[in-house]
């Protein structure tokens, strides 16, 4: 049954809850006491994974492991898998299904933090964190773990089962080995694998399996030939006891030998056929085709009326039919035996094996199973009507974010047929962009360009230059971009959901065209219109890049602290669904705010959470921009070897991408590096060989985002600061100074006048320098602007103390003035380790304003007597960025314990 939940404003997440069912307990099955008990009597056990070939009895093992655990008192929870489950959002909406059900809860999505697209660690936190409040034992188990190929996903539940902890054990049924990671856990002896040979039923087991049998008065000979053919496979068993009927094939026992166990399977499974009455037998044979059955469905595909007493019939005979839910509307075929006949079916008939997967195509249609309905069309070759389902479903998928699955059925089905829906091209060609599938896009680029030459309908045309201007954003071609974007209509009357989604694309572009050139209102009011078009798309796909150009808006004009309450908000609204590559995006102009504003830990703890769709799913200019950030924030915390490390990762992403202004902007970073290292004549050498505006050039005035505070420029500035030059990197500052001043870029401003400062100092010339730092500080200060200072190293170090002990005289300035500035400059200075002297201002101010707004929440949270774990959950974070940022706080505090630094916050007035 497939089921709908609503999770705030967000869209309505189909769940098929027969995912989370077990398999029903069978009267008479064999309890696998010898294989299970091992296992659940070891509690260092983090993961038990049963590795077999279909019909080896793995779900019946999961099932009796789950029935044991909670005779023990366990928790337990279950979800089998399939292929649409490798669309991480399809995935993370059942992840999170399974814990509300393991944790007896309606607590908000947002709690469940992760279950989103492609953020494993954040993830496996969470999913830990939420069963730890349990306070017991707590075993899951996953079926059909092999229909999972995902890396992201198998990369969770590395995650997952490295950090278990001693309460909660995962099982994992598997026809493939899974990528898990699994030797280091097996030689700690906190994994258990079993492959087929275990799974295997001794000779006793087989008794006991027939002793049930009692009509049938088998010999303890005929066990013995029978468990040495079917090597103790269960399925070849259960074949057997239904087979074992036909006195015929009890005869033959013997002559059976020189059969394999897979043949001697099918040979048993075309005599358990032959025992059935006609009308069974035909209920098997054309209804096998089904991945899941359901009485409705069957009657439709067979014209009866009586299906649902034949599939209980099927269920109570035991012949390879289980049911999915509770209710019994749902069955599920054994994958061996399903397989056996849909291949009777096939040579006996394959007309009608086609006309049943029609009939089921049009079927689940109809019923909005859209997934079943692209499945039984495509087996069909119907592909028309594939192409036509695809085209009313992608409307969905493609706003939601669920780019792999529309990847994942546009491979299946012929150009031509698409071709003959521009609205499917479309559709397609937005998924197929942002997932960076160049080779597979020009086709459909192709069908766009033939279709706009023949329409001339302007609506036609307009949705097509959208699509046009994103895609041209993917290969970087920016230039492109905006001139399409100038040319499309972004203002309609009632628009559907998914023109409103194209067109809160188009105003995304146009914002950040709008922004790039300087004209910050005309961008707010696009993006006021983006916002509109998204909540009527429900475009949570577009919508997170509209919450990143706001932020970036507001950042450019220096605006820090307020871009960064709507990154804030904006990753709130879109963790209450998943992660998907409009969060990243999002998420991608926030770490260049938390950058700004020092709050390292959180760079670190949010890139790491989103890292793999970041990397593999944003445009160029958030690439950018996110790896410039995380690199210079494992460079502040000590950590350059891993600040390489991430500059090589995004070298590579520019290089298969075709990205040259990624591979550009690595580059001009390794030199900004060496430069502070002091090592002047590495830096020169990189510089030299890095070409002159890859890509393409803008018109003047015109800066992206990503080159606000850090392009070729800025770059050769510094290089000039560093090389001696100051009389360079002053001609070129007066120039850019006046530039950035006349447009209101003031957080490139700040960067500018740091480096006139130094470049004045490098003259030689104290005063003005000292005139440009404490303008510089003057901007930044009210701001909250941080490390555009610490960022340039021990030249600024030494200038910053250098006019230090001047900002303390008012005789010069307002003294109110100062006394910020003090404060700000005190603040800057003992983040370098340059404030040597404790008593120049007070320790209270000095403390209060060293506190980042992370740390600030921890402190609230502190004072209310929250648990670290309490925090973590409420805060988004792993417990150890909480620890990490306590410890910053109680040195900031002079605090040596809890206690102690809420009492001194107290007595300072910050809680």
């Amino acid at each position: 049954m497939t089921t709908s939940r609503p999770d705030g404003d967000r869209p309505w997440a189909q769940i098929d809850s027969h995912k989370l069912f077990a398999p029903p307990s069978y009267r008479g099955a064999v309890q696998r006491q010898q294989v299970l008990a091992p296992i659940l009597v070891d509690p260092a056990l983090r993961a038990v994974v049963f590795h077999a070939p279909a019909g080896h009895g793995k779900s019946t093992l999961l099932q009796q492991a789950k029935s044991t655990c909670e005779s023990q008192g366990r928790i337990t929870g279950w979800l089998s898998f399939d292929e649409a489950d490798n669309d991480m959002r399809r995935f993370t909406h059942h992840l999170d299904a399974l814990l509300r059900q393991v944790c007896n809860t309606v607590e908000a999505y947002t709690d469940a933090q992760g279950s989103a697209h492609q953020a494993r660690r954040r993830l496996a936190e969470m999913v830990t964190a939420r069963l730890l409040r349990l306070d017991a034992p707590v075993a899951l188990f996953f079926d059909e773990f092999q229909a999972l190929s995902n890396p992201a996903i198998l990369g969770f539940f590395r995650e997952l089962i490295e950090r278990l902890p001693e309460p909660i054990t995962v099982f994992i049924g598997s026809r493939a080995m899974p990528e898990l990671g699994l030797s280091r856990l097996l030689v700690r002896g906190h994994a258990r694998l079993l492959h087929a040979e275990q799974l295997q039923f001794t000779q006793q087991e087989a008794a006991q399996f027939f002793a049930d049998a009692r009509d049938l008065a088998i010999r303890d000979d005929e066990i013995e030939a029978i468990h040495r053919q079917t090597e103790g496979w269960p399925a070849a068993l259960q074949l057997y006891r239904l087979s074992l009927a036909n006195p015929a094939l009890r005869q033959s026992l013997g002559d059976l030998s020189a059969y394999r166990p897979r043949e001697l399977a099918e040979y048993l499974a075309d005599n358990v056929l032959d025992l059935q009455t006609p009308r069974v037998r035909s209920f098997l044979l054309r209804t096998s085709l089904l991945t899941r059955l359901s009485a409705p469905l069957c009657d439709a595909l067979l014209g009866w009326q009586d299906s649902q007493s034949i599939l209980l019939f099927l269920e109570r005979s035991g012949l390879f039919l289980r049911n999915l839910d509770s209710d019994l509307r749902w069955f599920r075929y054994h994958t061996l035996f399903s397989g056996f006949l849909q291949e009777q079916l096939r040579q006996s008939d394959p007309q009608q094996l086609r006309e049943l997967h029609v009939r089921a195509a049009h079927w689940y249609h109809a019923h909005g199973l859209h997934e079943e309905a692209m499945h039984h069309a495509v087996e069909a070759g119907e592909f028309a009507f594939a192409a036509s389902v695809m085209n009313l479903w992608s409307m969905r998928l493609v706003a939601e974010g669920h780019l792999f699955t529309v990847e994942r059925w546009y491979d299946r089905l012929p150009l031509d047929e698409v071709g003959q829906h521009p609205d499917l091209v479309i559709k397609v060609s937005w998924a197929l962009g942002f997932l960076r599938r160049r080779r597979k896009l020009q086709p459909l680029v192709d069908l766009l360009d033939a279709a706009e030459a023949q329409s001339s309908n302007e609506e036609t045309k307009s949705r097509s230059a959208v699509v046009r201007s994103m895609l041209a954003l993917v290969v970087d071609d920016v230039p492109g971009a905006f001139d399409l974007v100038h040319k499309i209509p972004v203002r309609a009357q009632d628009p559907d959901a998914f023109h409103a989604f194209e067109l809160g694309a188009a105003c995304n572009v146009r914002a950040f065209c709008s922004s790039a050139a300087g004209d910050y209102e005309a961008a707010r009011e696009v993006l006021v219109l983006a916002r509109a078009y998204n909540e009527k798309g429900q475009a949570r796909f577009s919508g997170g890049y509209t919450q990143g150009v706001i932020g970036v808006n507001l950042l450019v004009q220096g605006e820090l602290l307020e871009a960064m309450e709507r990154f804030r908000a904006g990753l709130a609204e879109h963790e209450s669904s998943d992660q998907s590559v409009s969060s990243a995006a999002l998420v991608s102009c926030y770490l260049m705010a938390l950058y700004d504003a020092d709050d390292l830990a959180a760079v670190v703890a949010l890139f790491t959470q989103y890292h793999d769709i970041i990397r593999d799913g944003v445009l160029p200019d958030f690439v950018i921009t996110a790896y410039r950030s995380i690199a210079r924030a494992h460079e502040a915390l000590g950590h350059s070897s891993k600040a390489s490390e991430l500059l090589d990762e995004a070298e590579s992403i520019a290089h298969l991408a075709g990205w040259p202004r990624l591979l550009y902007a690595v580059e001009w970073e390794r030199v900004r590096r060496y430069l502070l290292r002091g090592e002047v004549d590495r830096a020169q050498l990189i510089a030299s060989r890095i070409a002159k505006n890859p890509g393409f050039s803008l018109p003047e005035g015109t800066l992206l985002f990503s080159q606000d505070s850090e392009d070729e420029t800025i770059s050769r500035i510094r290089l000039a600061i560093h090389r001696g030059e100051a009389d360079a990197a002053l001609g070129l500052l007066a120039n850019e100074l006046a530039s950035a001043q006349r447009q209101g870029r003031v957080r490139r401003l700040i960067k500018l006048l740091v480096l006139e400062a130094l470049a004045y100092q490098r003259r030689g010339n104290s005063k003005p320098a000292s005139r440009s730092l404490r303008r510089a500080l003057q901007l930044a200060e009210p701001l909250g602007f941080i490390r555009c200072f610490l960022e340039e190293g021990d030249r600024l170090k030494e200038l910053l103390g250098e006019i230090y002990p001047s900002l303390q005289d008012p005789a010069n300035h307002s003294a109110a003035a100062d006394a910020g500035l003090h404060r700000f400059a005190s603040r800057l200075l003992g983040r370098v380790g340059g404030l040597t002297a404790p008593a120049v201002v007070p320790g209270k101010l000095v403390a209060a304003d060293s506190l980042t707004d992370s740390e600030r929440n921890i402190l609230s949270f502190l004072a209310r007597g929250a648990s670290n774990k309490e925090m973590a959950n409420r805060l988004f974070v792993s417990e150890n960025t909480v620890k990490f940022h306590l410890k910053n706080i109680y040195s900031k505090l002079d605090a040596g314990s809890r206690l102690q630094a809420i009492n001194t916050a107290r007595r300072m007035g910050l809680v």
